[in-house]
């Protein structure tokens, strides 16, 4: 039998992870239903805000990131308390697969699970009471290049799942904390970078973004093609996201009784 990954033995798993915390996640949907549906109808009737494609977007995508994140730090939760930690480092199953069954719940299941029910949710919220001038037409998250918020949100789980083996406690607050702290560094350091490169004065400079400086008053901007960039953006964070992956089940590996 193959150590590392066997079908039978990872579908009793994934069964016993689902009736263990099913009722768990339930409510935690449960929850999140009611978050875009508070917030959507109090936009629209207590604000008197028109969601138009660019509203609903920003909303899919802000509720995306924080929610995604903040279930996926506590997928690895039995890990901060030893009388857990003990039995699910125990069970008759490989790390991998231990692992596989958390990032299939929190990455595939969770986006599957999200875009149906902010769907449902949106088209509710356009439908019951919609104001004069609101626009009809819903999201489409595939017509577009809005799709790529996806390839953020890989990269976010993979730090997000990464802190969740990594930390004990708070496993949120403080993978938060780590990634915006490393970050800004990352900011800085590009910014000296670039400008002793060019010997000129930089603006703020995001980590593989353009190259704008200031030359006899004037400011001058260099970058790659609009396409090109965005080709380059999508690489390198399914890059990074992978490697996060890849950090996290290596790190899920040296946790020992």
């Amino acid at each position: 039998m193959n150590k590392t990954f066997n079908a039978k033995r990872f579908g009793r798993l994934f069964i016993k992870h689902t009736t263990e915390h099913y009722k768990s996640y339930g409510m935690s949907l449960f929850v999140l239903i009611g978050v875009m549906l508070l917030g959507g109808s109090f936009l629209v009737y207590m604000v008197g805000a028109r969601l138009d494609i660019g509203d609903q977007t920003a909303m899919f995508t802000m509720i995306l990131f924080l929610a995604g994140t903040i279930f996926t730090s506590t997928i690895f939760a039995d890990l901060g308390d030893k009388k857990k930690a003990i039995p699910w480092l125990l069970l008759p199953a490989s790390h991998f697969e231990k692992f596989l069954v958390a990032w299939i719940y929190s990455f595939v299941v969770f986006i599957i699970i999200y875009t149906l029910s902010f769907y449902m949710i949106d088209s509710l919220v356009l439908s019951i009471k919609p104001l004069e001038g609101q626009p009809s037409e819903m999201i489409n998250i595939y017509r577009s290049h809005a799709w790529q918020v996806y390839l953020v949100y890989a990269f976010l789980h993979g730090a997000a799942i990464y802190g969740a083996i990594y930390f004990e406690k708070l496993h949120f607050i403080k993978s938060a904390f780590v990634f915006f702290i490393s970050f800004g560094i990352l900011v800085l350091l590009n910014k000296i970078l670039l400008g002793a490169m060019v010997k000129r004065g930089v603006e703020v400079a995001p980590p593989f973004g353009n190259l704008r400086f200031f030359e006899n008053g004037q400011v001058n901007d260099i970058r790659l093609s609009y396409k090109q960039q965005g080709i380059n953006m999508n690489y390198l964070v399914m890059v990074l996201a992978v490697i996060f992956w890849v950090a996290a089940y290596f790190r899920l590996k040296e946790k020992q009784v």
